[in-house]
Parts: C-alpha cells; structure tokens; sequence
C-alpha cells in the first residue's frame, strides 16, 4: 500500500476536517474492500490538531488535484516536507470576478473560478488550500498575493503569509465610474505610449526637472483615456508586456535604496537577486536553474537560487535562504531540488544570516540610488551584495531600505478629469493642467501649473492695435508697474533688469514697455525671465533710445497689431489681475478708441472688441 489518497469525483469539495474523520472512518474497519485499502490493521492514517490543522502520516499523502477539492485548514504531509495551507478571502467583489492569486512571482492556474465553497452571508468568497511548501522547502516563505482585476471595476490585492489552518485575505471592489469604455475599444487605443525608466520631466511649475520612472503620452485621448489603458494593460487576462513583465504581474514600485560599490552593468527591467553567496565547483548534472529551491549541506540549509553566474564545472551563486540561523560550510554539498544538479561550497560565505530576495529594476539614476518592484523573498538591507541577474553586475545597498506603498491601479487615481498619480508615475507635460498630481520618485507633490489664455476677440487683421496691460485702478494703465534698476543706454544688452521681483503671472515670454527718457514708451520683446530680469534679444539703447534707473517699465500682456480676429497670451494664474485693455483703428474703416477694464482669473478671461464707427 503506497498511502496515495486521490480524489476521483467531479466538483465535490470536502473541509480538511472531513477528510480526517472519513480517513478514520475507514481505519475502523475489520478488513479493507474495494479500493479504500485502509483498516484495523493499518498504521494511523492522520492526525488532527485542531478542526483547521490535519497531518497525514507517511506514506499517507494527498496530490495538488485532491487538495483543490478540500477547505478550511490545512494539510502536512511527508513529515513536514509538503504543506497546503487554508486560505480564506474575504469581502465584496463584483459579479463576475476570477480572482488571481501569486505564489512565487508566478499566476496559479485558477481552479476556482469565480469563487467555490462560498458563504455570502459571512462574505466569503473563495475557500481553498494553496501548497506552500514542497520538496522540504517553504515556497517564498509561504508568502502569496491575491489580487482583483477585473476592467471596468475597482482593482484591489491582499499580501499574505499563509501557514498551518487558514490565512484571511480581504478583497473589495466597486464598479470604477470612470472605467465604463468597452475592452475592445480601449484596445485600439494603441497611440498611447510610454517610455520607461529613470528620467526626468519638468511641469514648468518653478521646482525644475523632478524624477520618475515613467512618461506616459496620452496623444490624443483624455487623461481618463490614458488611466482606462493603464488599466486594460494590468488587467486580468492581459497579454502586454510593461517593464518587462507581463502586465498582470506589474504593482509598481516597492522598495527603494542608495547604493556604492558597484560594478559591471545593471541594466532596468532586469531582475535582481540578493542573499547569501559563495563559490562553487564540481557541478555535475547541471546547469542549475535559477529560481529553483536547492538543499545545502546536511544541516537542513534550503533556499531559492536568486542569482547564478554558471562557468560550467564552477560559479557564483546567492540564495534566498529558509532559515538563516542554520551555518552553511565551505564543501558543503549543494542539490538542486528541480534541475537534480549538484556542486560544492567553494571558500568563503558571505551574508549566511542575510535574508535573500528578487526584484525587477524598475528605475536606476546611474549615480546612487534604485527603485524596485520586489517579486519575492524580503527586501535586502546595508551592505547587501546585489546583482543583475542577466548582466551580472552588482552594488552594495548602502544605508536603510524604503518601502514604497503600492496604487492597485498602478497609474493612480482618476477622477474623470485629472489624475492623483501613484508613488513615481510621470506624465508628458504638455497632457497635464493644473488639476493633476503627480508624486516624483522622492514622493514629492508635483502639481502643474494653472496655465489660464486671455483673449481679445472682435478684432479686424492688419487693422486694429491692441494692448492689454496692469490696471492702475483708475482704468487706465498702470505704467509705473515696474522700475528700471539699470540704465540702458548702449548696444548690444540683452536684459532690463527692474527693482523687484517680476510677477509669477507674467508670461514666459512677450513684450514689455520701457520708458525712455525722451518719455515715449519703448516695446521691447522678451525671451525669457527670471527674479527681477528680462532676456531680451540684442538691443540698442543709445540715444535718443536711452533709460535711466527709475524710469517706468511696465508688461503689455498683449501688445500687437491684431494678425487675425482674436489675439491672445497664456500664463501662470496665481490670484486675479486687474487689466485694461485697448483697441484702436485709425485706418480706412475707423472705430473710436475701444477701452475696458476686465480681470485676468482662474479661467483666464478676455473681453471682446466694441467697433463703433468713427468714420
């Protein structure tokens, strides 16, 4: 008798506490039939601690097959070497929803559809058993994530350590208002792009050119147009690829650290691994597989293979390890639990009491500091040796770890018009307003500025002059606005530099009026301006164009012959601006002087042109 229990039914699902008492129903009998070779004269067949915690003793052993069709507890079997732990989800989800559930950086294969052995009046939504050790060895410390992503609803995900009896994951979601566009049709939206990795993007807003990992260009389609394709490119079922990674198991940035140290080439979107590492020879059988779970020694050593540079016969290796108290010899003997290789302990080991890991590089400033996503394992700590799985270069973490709280819609949040971007998520300038907010990669707010148009409409081209300009708050213009600090009166400047601070609403470039000292107003075009300057182009400024320090300066928002019907000017609101503005026509069609005081706001403004003849 080989001890295999195997279930042969079809969608019948048993609690782990029913399989113990039907295993000792049948170890009560006289004499064993049919194929339920159990008896009196059988060795006991399992053992229950508690209703949620059943052991089965060897050779006793279920397969992953029967432990779908089980719930509510847990299972320990081959003295302790394979283990299915009870997982329980809780909460609200809607109609319709498969959740997805991660072990181990990889998607099990759902058995469990839209949810089984179920319980609406306790909100329970799945019961079911998870394996969480095999072959001796915890998988990912028995860690999983169960995780909803479902389009057109609220995305959500639960982290966990499972262990003996259940382990309780919640789940919640809502139908997302601002998801509603048909799958197929988002799908078409293919002129949204990104370009990923460590760059820097300047929103104009004064704070300069701030870091993220990402730039998403909405071309066309609205900013909740772009937050629907983020999520259709996360969402269940996905086949594209973000950050080098199928889009279903990309969260976002969990951990960030500054390094020294390094060498070689670290490469984003790679994977990393990290943990205690030695050398090794005599390979045999090889090549080892990384991520496999390998034995070291006969001290009880096991851990996950996170990094291998395989020379062959020799090589490097770095392992997530079980227990890092247990000691790791030179010599030692290494198995690998898949690929049946084998090697030896070569010389020193290093971080043998140093948890290990693995994440992808999501975004790397090429000076001193990454941001990861961690895919399994624990995040290292200072003076943890990392490497670049594939490229083989390596840093040392230098200093603390932060860890970084993850947006289950890894875009952030949409309100229908703007976005609250998650930790790190950049967007094309020119696709924001002011009523979006981005979080650079120092989780630092970052909000555009409120760019508001001023229009003048009614105009005839070629015809009509225009000026708007500071109100003096007597109508007319306010032409001591501003000071001139520094006389001009050479060729060649290129500033007029005013006594104090320029304006934030001012536009970043346009005209300016320059009292001379003849007294005629001078306009002068600008370029650029920052504290109390204005670039300007070459200009002369010897007599009669001169200026001296303390004559008038004062900024014409709108100085122009009109060159269509409209003119306009685009700046920063910061409060409203008391304006005025001018209209005049003294050619073949004339109008008498047009003038209106108006105000530049939070919705720009504008006023239109009154054309009253004066011919």
């Amino acid at each position: 008798m080989n001890g295999d229990i195997r279930y042969t039914g079809s969608g019948t699902y048993y609690t782990v506490l029913e399989l113990h008492r039907f295993l000792q129903g049948l170890a009560d009998d006289a004499q064993a039939s049919g194929n339920d070779l159990l008896d009196i004269t059988s060795t006991d067949a399992s053992d229950r601690s508690t209703d949620n915690i059943i052991t089965l003793l060897s050779p006793y052993n279920i397969d992953d097959t029967a432990a779908e069709h089980l719930y509510d507890g847990s299972i320990t079997q081959d003295d302790g070497d394979t283990i299915y732990s009870g997982l329980v989800v809780v909460g609200t989800v809607e109609t319709g929803t498969e959740l997805m559930i991660f072990r181990d950086n990889s998607k099990i294969t759902s058995w469990w559809g839209t949810g089984i052995n179920t319980d609406s009046a306790n909100n329970i939504l799945l019961r079911t058993l998870i394996k969480t050790r095999e072959n001796g060895a915890d998988i990912d410390g028995k860690r999983i994530r169960v995780v909803a992503r479902e389009l057109g609803d609220t995305y959500a995900e639960f982290s966990l350590t499972m262990g003996l009896g259940n382990s309780t994951a919640a789940i919640f979601t809502s139908p997302d208002l601002n998801n509603t566009t048909a799958e197929a049709t988002i799908a078409t939206w293919s002129t949204i792009s990104n370009v990923e990795g460590y760059q820097t993007i300047d929103l104009n807003n004064g704070n300069g050119a701030r870091p993220y990992y990402s730039q998403w260009n909405r071309d066309t389609y609205s900013i909740n147009q772009l937050y629907e394709r983020t999520k259709w490119i996360q969402r269940r079922g996905t086949s594209t690829t973000i950050h080098g990674m199928n889009g279903e198991y990309f969260r976002g940035i969990t951990h960030e650290w500054d390094y020294d140290g390094s060498s070689g080439t670290m490469t984003e979107d790679n994977l990393l691994g990290w943990g205690c590492y030695f050398n090794y020879d005599n390979e045999v059988g090889g090549p080892f597989t990384l991520g496999e779970y390998c034995t070291i020694g006969s001290g009880g050593a096991v851990g996950k293979l996170v990094y291998l540079d395989d020379q062959g016969a020799t090589g490097t290796m770095a392992f997530a390890l079980e227990d890092t108290s247990i000691t790791i010899n030179d010599g030692d003997t290494i198995t690998g639990l898949t690929s049946a290789a084998t090697a030896d302990v070569n010389g020193t080991i290093t971080d043998n009491d140093k948890s290990g890991g693995q994440g992808v590089l999501i975004a790397d400033d090429s000076t001193d500091t990454v941001w990861i996503q961690l895919t399994s394992g624990s995040p290292p700590v200072d003076n943890v040796r990392v490497w670049d799985t594939v490229d083989k270069g390596y840093h040392l973490v230098n200093g603390s770890v932060t860890s970084r709280t993850i947006n289950p819609e890894f875009l952030g949040q949409s309100t229908g018009t703007a976005i609250i971007g998650a930790f790190g998520i950049g967007i094309e300038a020119a696709d924001l307003t002011a009523s979006d907010k981005l979080f650079d990669l120092t989780n630092t707010q970052q909000q555009p500025p409120n760019n508001q148009t001023f229009t003048v409409s009614g105009l005839v081209s070629g015809e009509d002059y225009v000026i708007v300009a500071a109100n003096d708050g007597a109508d007319e213009i306010d032409y001591d606005q501003l000071t001139l600090n520094t006389t001009l009166n050479s060729s060649g400047q290129t500033s007029v530099v005013v006594t104090s601070a320029i304006p934030s609403d001012t536009p970043s470039n346009g005209t300016i009026r320059v009292e001379l000292d003849s007294g005629i107003y001078r306009k002068v075009s600008y370029t650029s301006w920052s504290g109390s300057t204005f670039t300007t182009p070459s200009t002369d400024w010897t007599s009669p164009n001169d200026a001296t320090a303390g004559n008038d300066v004062f900024i014409s928002y709108i100085d122009t012959l009109a060159s269509g019907t409209s003119e306009s000017y685009t700046a920063v609101y910061s409060s409203d601006r008391s304006l005025v503005g001018k209209v005049r026509d003294g050619g073949t069609t004339p109008i008498k002087p047009f003038k209106t005081p108006t105000t530049f706001t939070s919705g720009g403004g504008g006023f239109t042109a009154i054309r009253t003849s004066d011919s």
